[in-house]
C-alpha cells in the first residue's frame, strides 16, 4: 500500500457517524482516501453508572461492520489506549481478534501502534504482521520527535516486530498544536522529521492533526469561520520543505477533535449546529439546543445554500442532504446525521484541495 499524494488520511473514531460518512463517500473519492480507524473506548452509561456494553460486545462487531461499510479497502487500525490490555470471550487480545476476523475477507487492514507500546502488545502485532504480510503503521506523537533520537525507539520496535523501514508506515500524530506562525512551526517540524535517520525509506509517510475546536462551546450564535489552520499549515509546510526532503501525506481529524469524549446528555444540551468545510475554514452555523428544536436545521442548511461557498447539491452525499435540509424536503433528523453529512463533505472537500497542490510541490 504506496499512497500517491493526493491520498488523504482521515482520522476517525470508529462511530455511526463516522462510519457512514465513510460509507456514503463516491467511490472516485474511495479509491484516494486511507482511513486512519481507532476503535473508541466503550461507551458509559451514566444513568446507570457503569459501561453499555462488555469489552468484547464492543469489539466482537467491528470486523462484519468493516465489511459492510468499507468492504476490503485499505486503513490503519488502532485501539484507545483503553481497550489495548483487554481480552474478549474467548481470551485472545483485541487485535488479534480483530484481525483474526478481519483475514477472514481479505480486508487490507494495517495494524497501528504507538511507540509507548508494551511488550505484549508488540508480540501480538508481530503476530499479526508475520501472518497478514501487510506491514505495520507506527504512531509518532510531536513530543516523540522532539526527543534526541526518535529513530532510535522507530528502530527498537521494527525489530521487535520484525518488520523493515520498507513495510513501515510513519504516522507523525500533531495533535492539536498551535499551528501559529506557520513558518516557524513548519521550520520546527522539519528539523524535527530530519532527526529521524533514512526518513525516504519509509513505505508512507503520514501527518496528521487537527485545529477544530475541542469545543463549539466559545462559538456565538449563529455562528463564525474558524480558520482550517492544519490545513493552510500543511500548504505552508510543503513549500518550505528542503527539496531532499520527502513530502507527507496529508491527513486530519475531520471535523472532531481527537479528545472528544461522550457527555452525560441528561445534563448537557447539545446545540444545533452545522460545520461546513470551504476553502479556507469551517463555516459554523450554531443555534440553541438541538433537542428542544430540530427544526433549526433547516435555517442552518439555508444559510449555508445560500453562501457563495456551497459546492451544490451534486458534490457529495453530504451536500445534497445539506440542500434537500434547506427546502425542507428531508427532516432535520438527529446529531449523529449531522456529524455524517459535515464529515462526508469534509472529506470531498480535503481531497479536491489536495487535487489543486502541483505534483511537484
Amino acid at each position: 500500500m504506496i499512497m500517491a499524494q493526493d491520498f488523504y488520511v482521515p482520522a476517525l473514531r470508529w462511530r455511526q457517524g463516522e462510519y457512514q460518512a465513510l460509507f456514503r463517500l463516491s467511490d472516485a473519492a474511495k479509491d484516494r482516501v486511507v482511513p486512519f480507524l481507532t476503535i473508541p473506548p466503550v461507551e458509559f452509561d451514566f444513568e446507570l453508572w457503569a459501561p453499555k456494553k462488555s469489552v468484547h460486545e464492543h469489539v466482537a462487531p467491528f470486523a462484519l461492520r468493516y465489511k459492510k461499510k468499507w468492504k476490503s479497502r485499505p486503513a490503519w487500525i488502532d485501539f484507545d489506549k483503553s481497550l489495548l490490555a483487554s481480552r474478549m470471550n474467548d481470551g485472545k487480545d483485541v487485535f488479534t481478534h480483530v484481525f483474526d476476523s478481519l483475514r477472514e475477507f481479505n480486508a487490507t487492514a494495517v495494524p497501528a501502534i504507538a511507540l509507548d507500546a508494551e511488550a505484549a502488545l508488540i508480540t501480538s502485532v508481530a503476530a499479526i504482521v508475520s501472518k497478514d504480510r501487510r506491514g505495520i503503521a507506527v504512531r509518532v506523537r510531536l513530543e516523540d520527535l522532539m526527543k534526541q533520537k526518535p529513530g532510535d525507539r522507530i528502530a527498537e520496535i521494527l525489530s521487535g516486530l520484525g518488520v523493515a523501514r520498507n513495510e513501515t508506515d510513519l504516522i507523525v500524530d500533531l495533535g492539536a498544536p498551535n499551528y501559529e506562525p506557520y513558518d516557524a512551526f513548519s521550520g520546527a517540524l522539519t528539523m524535527a522529521l530530519g532527526k529521524v535517520s533514512d526518513l525516504n525509506s519509509y513505505r508512507n509517510l503520514v501527518v496528521i492533526g487537527t485545529a477544530i475546536p475541542e469545543s463549539m462551546k466559545d462559538v456565538s450564535k449563529p455562528g463564525d469561520n474558524l480558520p482550517r489552520h492544519d490545513w493552510l499549515f500543511y500548504k505552508r509546510l510543503i513549500e518550505k520543505l528542503p527539496a531532499s526532503m520527502r513530502r507527507p501525506i496529508f491527513g486530519d481529524y475531520t471535523i472532531v477533535h481527537p479528545n472528544f469524549t461522550a457527555l452525560d446528555m441528561r445534563k448537557v444540551k447539545s446545540a444545533g449546529k452545522l460545520v461546513y468545510t470551504t476553502e479556507r475554514d469551517w463555516s459554523v452555523r450554531k443555534g440553541g439546543a438541538f433537542r428542544d428544536n430540530p427544526e433549526q436545521m433547516h435555517d442552518h442548511c439555508a444559510t449555508i445554500v445560500g453562501s457563495t461557498s456551497f459546492k451544490g447539491s451534486g458534490y457529495c452525499y453530504g451536500d445534497e442532504y445539506i440542500a434537500n435540509c434547506a427546502t425542507r424536503a428531508v427532516g432535520p433528523s438527529n446529531q449523529t446525521r449531522w456529524k455524517d453529512v459535515c464529515i462526508n463533505h469534509h472529506i470531498t472537500r480535503v481531497l479536491d484541495d489536495l487535487s489543486k497542490i502541483p505534483a511537484g510541490a
